[in-house]
């Protein structure tokens, strides 16, 4: 048997969902220790050479555990995220939040597939807030409603 899709392929594309999809009103809510992964335009944040790759992979794996094994959402979601720290790597706010729901929807280019894992598409982003909190560590909250 063959073991995880990472054993085959040289990245984790993501997992199947085993379960229905979280329903209207349900939030989502996912904390990770430092800092999200910031879109720019230089670099996809999806490329294992770019700086943030690791913040990318690790929100990944927060968001599938917090979905537990539920579809991702086809429908309209709010988007909220709180930063906590005493400063940040000097990308902007709309940049976390492109990096952010970058990570949490699918996406494919020549090189790569990444199952959704929230929503198929950042589209489906219809309200967003990023917020900043003064805090001795750097850690991220996310919260998706599902509208």
């Amino acid at each position: 048997m063959v073991g995880q899709p990472h054993d085959i392929l040289p990245y984790d594309p993501g997992t199947l969902p085993t379960r229905p999809a979280p329903k209207a009103g349900d939030v989502i809510r996912i904390e990770v220790e430092g800092l999200p992964p910031a879109k720019t335009i230089r670099q996809s944040i999806r490329n294992a050479k770019h700086p943030m790759f690791e913040s990318f992979v690790l929100l990944r794996r927060k968001a599938t555990a917090a979905m537990a094994g539920r579809a991702w959402v086809f429908g309209p979601v709010a988007v909220n995220i709180t930063l906590f720290g005493p400063s940040n790597d000097g990308s902007s706010l709309v940049e976390y939040m492109g990096g952010v729901v970058d990570t949490l929807d699918g996406s494919s280019g020549p090189t790569f597939t990444y199952l959704p894992i929230i929503f198929e598409d950042d589209c489906q982003v219809v309200r967003s807030e990023v917020k900043l909190q003064d805090h001795p560590t750097s850690k991220y909250i996310i919260e998706v409603l599902v509208l």
